[in-house]
């Protein structure tokens, strides 16, 4: 895992964003949500490896999509939920609303070799 690794959650529906938090906090992960990216707030927040898990939703609202993300170079890593994948990048995974769970915490884990 990766050392001072902040999550941020940008997920639109409660419970799975709740459930979410629950589980990668019960990890020892420090997981922030937010309605949308806010830069200042995450640098204040500390971390050197931000990375963002995103539902489709949230990632359609973003100003320039789910591509103005990817190209930020804020993050560390882009983890997003039943997004459209015609944007690709070697930071960037989907994963599926089955067991989004279990799918971001072995990424996390296992340093983005999971996909």
């Amino acid at each position: 895992m990766v050392l001072n690794m902040l999550v941020i959650l940008m997920v639109r529906e409660a419970g799975l964003r709740s459930m979410l938090a629950a589980r990668l906090a019960l990890s020892g992960i420090d997981v922030v949500s937010m309605e949308q990216v806010d830069a200042g707030r995450i640098t204040r927040l500390g971390g050197t490896a931000p990375v963002l898990v995103a539902d489709g939703p949230a990632t359609r609202d973003h100003p320039g999509g789910l591509a103005a993300l990817a190209a930020d170079p804020l993050w560390h890593r882009l983890i997003i939920m039943d997004g459209a994948g015609e944007v690709t990048a070697p930071h960037l995974h989907h994963v599926t609303a089955e067991e989004p769970a279990t799918a971001i915490a072995a990424l996390l884990r296992d340093g983005g070799a999971v996909r």
